[in-house]
């Protein structure tokens, strides 16, 4: 066991050292949050919660026999709404929450996750930048040039020193 020890240790790869000129530019790439931090909540709480909800009161009305519900209107009518409130549900959830992510800025590249995978994109791959405000949110929409891992249309909630970042960084930021 030492033995082996011993050749790993000496059969180590030496990293060349980072020169000053390589320090600065890595202070210079430094990556900001753009994304706020209630994503996630929007992202994976609230779905999960609501669907939870649903489904449960959906399964009560479904596993109680209707003699035992005392409902001014049939029982079926109370299931077939609950399920297409449910589906409702599901479909809302798809079409808004589901898309936003989490994304991340430097001066050069951006790196979106949607908190089981990031992918780095450059800035030259946004073709423009769409800010929207659905169900009183504000959403900002950032539509690539060619479809990536995440689609064309990348959603986040912005931060708050997205308007700080973005005026810093004109240059870099499509308008």
């Amino acid at each position: 066991m030492r033995v082996a020890a011993q050749f790993f240790m000496e059969n180590q790869n030496n990293l060349p050292h980072e020169s000053d000129s390589e320090l600065q530019q890595a202070a210079k790439d430094k990556t900001e949050c753009l994304s706020t931090n209630s994503t996630l909540f929007w992202r994976v709480f609230v779905p999960i919660f609501v669907t939870v909800l649903f489904s449960g009161l959906l399964l009560t009305f479904l596993l109680i026999p209707e003699e035992e519900l005392y409902l001014s209107f049939p029982l079926l009518w109370g299931r077939v709404f609950l399920f297409s409130i449910l589906l409702g549900w599901l479909l809302l959830v798809r079409r808004t929450l589901w898309r936003l992510k989490r994304v991340d800025a430097s001066a050069t590249h951006f790196f979106v996750t949607n908190y089981w995978v990031t992918v780095r994109y450059p800035w030259s791959d946004v073709e423009k930048v769409e800010e929207k405000k659905p169900l009183g949110r504000r959403v900002i929409n950032l539509c690539l040039r060619a479809p990536g891992r995440f689609g064309q249309k990348i959603s986040f909630l912005p931060g708050s020193r997205f308007n700080e970042w973005k005026k810093e960084n004109e240059r870099t930021f499509p308008t």
